[in-house]
């Protein structure tokens, strides 16, 4: 699943390109000034001067409206624990216009985009409301704000899936051994894995495994293509941020007809359990599979 890396980071209120468009008007510069303090306390990890940038009793809602936080103190709480993450965002901001609805509120519309740290991580996206209010002190702080909607890229939509897949895994059940790979292909845009599958009394088989997001239908699909001619493809089901629910149709290099109910739970960053339930091979019932999978060691040297 997407991890929800901007939960609570639509916050920040708007770049100074984005005010141009009511240019005219005085109160830009404290618009733009409150803009960049936010992008700068942000990206400092000061949850308090964050909270300062809120009205006594401003408020967060998510895009569920199911998560809502008032006033500064658990403002700054709500920061802190985002801050204490080891993979905590940076920011960015778009915004697509700024309403000024009166002599003391402005009403802004944008997107934030938040990057983990890492040299190959993916931005993921939210468009964001924002109702920013000038207090008595000509100072302008954030009465509301409240996420509108994923506006994540294709590989934003799967940055979340990614982080936690990457790298080399293994995995040993009755005398057969799983390796896989998983990375992102040269375009960015889908990750790819390869699994070899051996054993004493069996031919090696070799699948390559490809990860997108479909935009049409809004779901993580992936395909399957063993060597031996047979495929699959299903949709990707989230269940919460460590679990998936996977429902894959193929067929065989034989022409049977297969089908399956699978999910991977994750547990931590180094194991996942990969449960394969209902399993049907021409309407046939077939043993459920369950196995632990584990991330490989580097070898010495190689990191």
């Amino acid at each position: 699943m997407k991890t929800n890396l901007t939960a609570g980071l639509t916050l920040a209120l708007t770049l100074a390109s984005g005010l141009r468009a009511q240019e005219a008007s005085p109160e830009i510069p404290g618009l733009e000034k409150a803009a960049k303090d936010f992008v700068a306390a942000y990206n400092k990890k000061d949850a308090a001067a964050l909270a300062a940038l809120f009205t006594e009793t401003g408020e967060i809602t998510d895009l569920d409206a199911t998560d809502v936080t008032t006033g500064r103190e658990d403002i700054q709480a709500r920061y802190e624990a985002i801050f204490e993450a080891p993979d905590a965002p940076k920011i960015a901001i778009e915004v697509d216009s700024v309403r000024l609805v009166g002599k003391d509120l402005a009403i802004e519309d944008g997107t934030v985009h938040a990057t983990p740290p890492g040299d190959d991580e993916v931005a993921t996206s939210m468009d964001y409301s924002a109702v920013l209010q000038k207090g008595e002190d000509g100072v302008w702080r954030i009465a509301s704000t409240r996420d509108r909607g994923d506006a994540s890229d294709v590989a934003g939509q799967l940055a979340g899936l990614a982080k936690q897949l990457k790298g080399d895994w293994t995995a040993t059940r009755n005398g057969m051994r799983l390796d896989i790979a998983f990375g992102w292909d040269d375009s960015g845009n889908y990750l790819t894995g390869e699994m070899l599958a051996t054993a004493a009394d069996a031919k090696p088989v070799k699948t390559t495994i490809r990860i997108g997001w479909d935009p049409s239908r809004e779901t993580i699909t992936w395909w399957n293509f063993d060597d031996g001619g047979g495929f699959s493809k299903g949709d990707w089901t989230p269940v919460d941020d460590n679990k998936w629910l996977i429902r894959t149709e193929g067929v065989t290099e034989d022409g049977e007809v297969t089908s399956a109910n699978q999910t991977l739970t994750f547990d931590g960053p180094d194991a996942f359990v990969w449960d394969a339930g209902e399993r049907l091979v021409d309407g046939e019932k077939q043993p459920d599979i369950e196995m632990r999978v584990v991330r490989q060691t580097p070898e010495p040297g190689t990191e």
